[in-house]
């Protein structure tokens, strides 16, 4: 007889972890990165025994009955059979009759499972399938491991049957410490129905990555340099601190430093986020300077972690206190305090990937908190969603959709309002060419993957359009206006191996938001580069 652990083999893939930000940014200054191709595999290679069991003779007669034993099968699994009884018990259909078996247990959530049909007598037309839910009998870390890894690995030995939530909560939480590579392979054990785990963990301590885009900041000068450093167990095991730094091209009219820290708290996949950022802005052709400091901490967990289908909740509480910094396109002098709490789903599939996210916002009046009197309300309440959906069509192609939106019927300090231009939504103008209260974007991508070598893997053609709407609210004298503006264009994106890439792109202005040159083309480049030890 010999196990089946059919199940495994997807078990044991690993699905990208999914964040959640709930700290606004007080510019844009995250790294672009490649859309994620639908099927694409970041996983580490897992070795598994699989293989169905059929040790019995070919039988002359028909099958006029099914039984199981070693244990009671799953409704689900014993439906599977019985569109087998009245057929003649062949080698053939005996094998067939045991791979249907394997797909209806794989649906039942058990993790590790055994299928057989050993040799027998089926003169009666009887025929006796023996099953057996595996578990985990002992884990092995070859090199080692932390005692945070071994918290992640404990349910594994606990539990009996093994189910596959289980199995994918412990390795995805293993998968997702900052700079760990997780390498889990399932081994045949001692005990009936039992296996052996080994895991193998490889572990980098720093990231360096450097870029610039040649997009302009609206107002602050021209194109964007950025540098950052992620430190990993810096100060207890899984936890990551990072460094960002931005400036304008010409280095003088922002610089931006934000400083970041995420810790585990317990073995559940709780996480604490620190976080404090500063940044200072001289408007172009103007003689405002400004300022700005936030401070934040928030609370994460993963309601759901699987290899499929994530789902995370958030809350934090953060402060910003600007005077005449430039935030959201405008000139912002307030002290904002809020409460935020944000839920994300993420799906993946071998042909698409969904991924949505909601979050509310409370502006609340403490600790100083103040905004300039008939502009900036510091009670305020505001709703954001966000939707992602890529879809692979064919072998090469992938249409990517990207939707935001933001409501509020408040009158938002800077940093709190939608923001759009730039490379997300309206990648032919200036980024955060506009802000408002309220609004929605969204953008539609048709992306050709060509056949090139494994080194230059995620380089890509690609064609986008588009578009976005906003509404400021009235303001003193200033009354309620509307805003829109749509582009479309293309580029290349090009990577070599996952460390560098560079990315051309030109983009045609289809409707401005003001009276202005529609049709004007405009060229964006970006490079990064990434380093690691």
């Amino acid at each position: 007889m010999v196990t089946l652990l059919s199940a495994a083999t997807t078990l044991l893939a690993l699905a990208q972890p999914s964040t959640a930000v709930l700290s606004p940014p007080m510019i844009r200054s995250g790294d672009q990165q490649a859309p994620v191709q639908p099927g694409d595999d970041a996983s580490p290679t897992t070795h598994t025994s699989q293989s169905v069991a059929v040790e019995a003779a070919d039988g002359a007669v028909p099958i006029r009955s099914i039984g199981f034993s070693g244990m009671d099968a799953p409704l689900a699994v014993a439906d599977a059979a019985r569109p087998y009884v009245g057929r003649k018990a062949t080698r053939q259909t005996l094998a067939e009759l045991a791979h249907a078996i394997s797909r209806a247990y794989s649906r039942t959530g058990i993790a590790l499972y055994t299928v057989a049909i050993p040799r027998q007598d089926f003169g009666s037309g009887h025929v006796r399938v023996l099953l057996a839910e595996g578990f985990v009998e002992d884990i092995a870390f070859p090199k080692g491991a932390s005692s945070l890894v071994e918290a992640y690995a404990a349910p594994l030995r606990a539990e009996r049957p093994l189910r596959r939530r289980t199995l994918e909560r412990s390795l995805s939480l293993m998968r997702d410490i900052p700079g760990a590579q997780v390498d889990a392979t399932l081994l045949r054990g001692d005990e009936p129905g039992g296996v052996r785990l080994s895991v193998t963990q490889e572990r980098k301590h720093s990231d360096l990555a450097f870029g610039y885009d040649n997009r302009s900041q609206s107002g602050l000068g021209d194109g964007q340099l950025r540098a950052s450093a992620k430190l990993y167990s810096l100060f207890q095991d899984g936890d990551r601190t990072e460094l960002a730094v931005l400036t304008a091209g010409d280095l003088k009219h922002y610089r931006y430093a934000g400083l970041g820290h995420q810790m585990p708290i317990g073995a559940q996949g709780l996480v604490l986020g620190l976080s404090g950022s500063w940044l200072d802005t001289r408007l172009k052709g103007q003689p405002i300077t400004g300022e700005a400091q936030t401070l934040g901490l928030s609370l994460s967990y993963p309601i759901i972690r699987g290899y499929k289908r994530n789902l995370t909740v958030s809350a934090g509480i953060d402060g910003l206190n600007s005077n005449a910094a430039y935030l959201g396109a405008v000139v912002s002098s307030d002290r904002i305090r809020a409460v935020r709490a944000a839920i994300g789903f993420a799906e993946a599939g071998p042909r698409s990937a969904l991924s949505l996210a909601a979050t509310v916002t409370q502006g609340l009046d403490i600790w100083g908190a103040r905004g300039l009197p008939g502009f900036t309300d510091i009670r305020f309440t505001k709703i954001v969603a966000n939707a992602q959906v890529d879809r692979a069509l064919g072998k090469r192609l992938v249409g990517r959709l990207r939707l935001t939106g933001q409501y509020s019927d408040d009158r938002l300090g800077g940093n709190e309002r939608i923001v759009i231009g730039g490379a997300d939504f309206g990648r032919a103008f200036d980024t955060a060419l506009l802000s408002g209260d309220r609004g929605a974007a969204g953008s539609f991508e048709m992306a050709l993957r060509p056949s090139l070598p494994e080194r230059f893997k995620g380089t890509e053609v690609y064609a986008f359009i588009d578009g976005a709407r906003i509404r400021v609210l009235e303001r003193l004298a200033q009354p309620t206006a509307d805003y829109s503006f749509a582009s479309a264009g293309g580029g290349l994106r090009m990577a070599y191996t996952p460390r560098a890439s560079l990315s051309l792109e030109g983009a045609r202005a289809i409707k401005w938001p003001f009276a202005g040159p529609d049709g004007s083309w405009r060229v964006n480049i970006a490079w990064s580069l990434k380093l690691r030890r």
